[in-house]
C-alpha cells in the first residue's frame, strides 16, 4: 500500500509542472479516485484533493519555521536585536555567496524529512519540499529574482549508490512552480569528498576546496544564480560551490536550502 501511495504521489508531483495544463488535472482526477492523496511525510489524508505540495498543514507548520528572524547573509536564526546584514555567527567568515535563505532549522521533524530525502524511495517527499521551498523563496527573496537555479551536485559514484540527487529534484520543483530555468549538470563534482558532518569546521573547508567544476560557462556570464541544497551548516560546501560559479562568470549567488543546521552551540 505504501509503495502504491508513493508512486501515485510521485506522479502527481511530476505532472504538476507539466506544460500541458489539462493533463495534470485529468491524471489527478483519476489517481484521486484510485487512492485519495496523502501527506508525503506523515501519510495523513489530505482534506483538499489535488493540492500541491502534498504536505498536510500540521507538517507545514513543523517544517516552515518563522518563529525567529534569520540572518540575511547565512540564514541562521538570530535574536531580533541582531537583525542586520550579518550576524555574530557569520561575521568573521568569508562566504562566496551574497545571501542565504532556509525554510527552517535542522531539528525535530524537519531533520527527519531531510534524512529521508537522501533516499530514492522518498523522492515524492523531496519534490513536495521543493514546492514548499518555492513558497519560502517567493516570500523572502524580495527583488533578487535569480536568472538560474543550480543544484549542488553529488559525485557520480555517491549518486550511483544512492540512486538520487535530492538537490536536483528540489530545483526542478522550484523551477516548475516559479518559472525559473533550472540548469542541471552546469555545476559538477570533480571528486569524492568526505561526509561534511563528520569533520571539524576547518576540515570542512579543506575537504571541499576545488571540489566543483563548471560546464558551459557561457550560461553564467553576468547571471544571478540561486544555489539549491537540502542543508547548510557551516556553509563550506555552499561557499565553495558559489566561488566556482562566480569564478565562471556569475554576478551573484544566493543559497536556498530546506534546513539550516546550527549545531549544538546554538540555543535553537
Amino acid at each position: 500500500m505504501n509503495d502504491r501511495r508513493s508512486a501515485l504521489a510521485f506522479a502527481r508531483e511530476l505532472l504538476a509542472g507539466c506544460r500541458h495544463r489539462w493533463l495534470p488535472r485529468v491524471v489527478q482526477a483519476g489517481t484521486d479516485l484510485v487512492l485519495p492523496p496523502a501527506c508525503n511525510f506523515c501519510g495523513r489524508s489530505m482534506d483538499r484533493p489535488g493540492r500541491q505540495p502534498l504536505i498536510c498543514e500540521p507538517c507545514r507548520t513543523d517544517f516552515v519555521d518563522r518563529t525567529l528572524p534569520a540572518c540575511l547573509r547565512c540564514a541562521a536564526p538570530v535574536h531580533p536585536f541582531d537583525q542586520g546584514p550579518d550576524c555574530p555567527r557569520c561575521r568573521k567568515r568569508r562566504y562566496a555567496f551574497q545571501a542565504a535563505v532556509a525554510m527552517g532549522i535542522y531539528r525535530d521533524r524537519l531533520r527527519e524529512a531531510v534524512i529521508r530525502m537522501k533516499q530514492r524511495v522518498h523522492e515524492p517527499l523531496t519534490i513536495s519540499m521543493g514546492y514548499l521551498l518555492a513558497e519560502t523563496m517567493s516570500q523572502t527573496i524580495g527583488d533578487h529574482q535569480p536568472d538560474l537555479l543550480v543544484p549542488v551536485p553529488t559525485y557520480w559514484l555517491k549518486r550511483l549508490r544512492r540512486g538520487v540527487n535530492g538537490p536536483e529534484l528540489l530545483a526542478e520543483a522550484l523551477g516548475s512552480r516559479l518559472s525559473i530555468r533550472t540548469v542541471k549538470g552546469l555545476l559538477y563534482s570533480r571528486r569524492s569528498t568526505k561526509k561534511q558532518g563528520t569533520l571539524l569546521p576547518v576540515e570542512r573547508l579543506r575537504n571541499v576546496r576545488d571540489a566543483f567544476g563548471v560546464r558551459r560557462r557561457g550560461r553564467l556570464q553576468g547571471a544571478s544564480v540561486m544555489l539549491i541544497d537540502d542543508i547548510m551548516t557551516t556553509g563550506a560546501t555552499a561557499s565553495e560551490a558559489a566561488r566556482t560559479l562566480r569564478k565562471a562568470g556569475a554576478s551573484r549567488v544566493t543559497v536556498l536550502v530546506v534546513a539550516r543546521g546550527v549545531g549544538a552551540d546554538h540555543p535553537a
